[in-house]
């Protein structure tokens, strides 16, 4: 989609506690939340225009991963939305005023707020609905405005408050020291030369180099092979010494977006555009996180939230992808045998147009890979976006309502290895193959790159990082 509205109409720019929210429910002004809705009306005009256009149509409902679950009133985009559309209906426009429930509209009611927290976060925030919305309306954008009125009102859940503040303190979502970064990125390199019988170096804190890569930390601590496979990319370019990543800033993740608290998402975005133009790096370069690149590259870019920038962004996909078309780069396809599909992350299929690339990559690398269908820009959410993925508490919710038309999907490829560019969607996917007890393994789209890319002329001998 051409344009990203992802930060319109997000809440207000205040700092959030330093703690955990207590878990009595706190007082809400119901001023304040009729203050927050009608603000939309002084606002940015694509939100104003999602409180008018609705034709209810039912159509975002028969694309929802959630509704495709459950088929229940309250999993209804629309009826979602509506909590906060009827209230502006209300308090800014003539025929609410005047006709009142007649044409939909009310007032707040006390009390119910608290019911928001569970309307709000079972919204994956995909975007499917407005793909296909004949009015191009983008419920994620209404569902993102009702999580910053949850956020100001200090009702977002405890998980993601506690993501963000963790990520705030430390510069990462895993809490994760410099010397605990070192110690992940010397285990890697150590098992890179197993593998290849060379030393294949990660750069850490090297100014001056051209590329300063940032991947989720995930794709660091959890599933490293897709850093070891972009380190390789970079090793077989002849480009060791010209990439670097940073020993204090490694994670692109920014839960900020999915709060809807745009201080906070702005927080974590500006210490890495601040260590980018320390380093003197020329690119930018985003790991495999759909939304890491879509805040850097379609929402701060843009906006010009730092001014101008002295550095390019760009996806490391997108890289890659230019190398293999471009023939620099050699793979042993016999090394992944297995049945591979790739799931689209709907940060990169909807907000950002990176889909072929990936594609490019598993071709090259893989020796049968099998699209799943829908695809591309029409994907099916894993079921965990918009930071679902993260609450343990609606796990059943994500497994048996929110995920099921992805599970249904990998199945019908007859694949034996999910592909997915994104942190989130991994542990979203993989808790979905336990949960359904599938022999099917989950990973990045690097990951398979690392084990058919030659190096040297051979490729790697196997290595699991565990």
């Amino acid at each position: 989609m051409a344009q990203d509205t992802a930060h319109v109409g997000a809440g207000p720019a205040t700092k959030r506690p330093e703690v955990v929210r207590a878990k009595e429910s706190p007082v809400v002004d119901p001023e304040q939340v009729i203050r927050a809705i009608t603000a939309i009306d002084g606002g940015p005009r694509v939100l104003k225009l999602y409180m008018e256009m609705c034709a209810r149509c039912g159509t975002c409902a028969s694309q929802c991963p959630v509704y495709y679950g459950k088929a229940e009133k309250k999993y209804n985009p629309v009826e979602r939305s509506d909590l906060i559309r009827d209230i502006y209906k209300k308090h800014c426009t003539t025929t609410g005023k005047l006709l009142g429930a007649l044409v939909g509209a009310r007032d707040y009611r006390d009390g119910e707020l608290e019911a928001w927290a569970e309307h709000f976060y079972t919204c994956t925030g995909c975007r499917r609905c407005a793909t296909y919305c004949p009015m191009g309306i983008d419920n994620s954008v209404i569902a993102r405005k009702g999580r910053a009125i949850l956020e100001a009102a200090g009702m977002t859940p405890d998980t993601m408050q506690k993501v963000v503040r963790i990520s705030l303190e430390t510069g990462n979502t895993d809490g994760a020291s410099p010397e605990a970064f070192k110690a992940a990125i010397e285990f890697l390199e150590e098992e890179m030369k197993e593998e290849h019988g060379v030393d294949i170096k990660i750069p850490v804190d090297v100014v001056g180099a051209d590329y300063f890569y940032v991947p989720p930390s995930g794709d660091v601590l959890v599933n490293p092979e897709a850093t070891t496979g972009v380190a390789k990319v970079f090793y077989a370019l002849g480009l060791q010494d010209r990439w670097t990543m940073s020993s204090h800033y490694f994670d692109g993740a920014n839960y900020g977006l999915f709060t809807g608290n745009d201080a906070d998402m702005k927080a974590d975005n500006k210490p890495y555009v601040e260590e980018a133009k320390r380093l003197g790096c020329k690119v930018l370069f985003m790991g495999e996180c759909g939304h890491a690149y879509r805040i850097m590259k379609m929402m701060m870019e843009p906006a010009r939230w730092w001014g101008d920038l002295p550095f390019t962004i760009m996806n490391c996909m997108e890289f890659t992808a230019e190398q293999i078309k471009a023939g620099k780069l050699q793979f042993d396809k016999s090394k992944n045998p297995q049945p591979v599909t790739y799931h689209d992350p709907c940060n990169f299929g909807r907000s950002c147009d990176i889909v072929e690339e990936p594609r490019i990559i598993l071709k090259a690398s893989c020796q049968d890979f099998r699209e799943m269908y829908p695809n591309r820009g029409e994907n099916w959410c894993c079921g965990g976006g918009g930071g679902l993925s993260a609450m343990d508490d609606i796990h059943e919710f994500r497994m048996t309502v929110s995920g099921v038309k992805k599970m249904e999907q990998v199945r019908a490829t007859g694949a034996k290895y999910v592909a997915a560019a994104c942190s989130n969607c991994k542990r979203q996917l993989a808790q979905l193959m336990e949960y359904y007890k599938e022999d099917i393994a989950v990973g990045g789209v690097h990951d398979m790159l690392s084990r058919s890319i030659l190096i040297n002329g051979k490729a790697a001998k196997r290595v699991d990082y565990t």
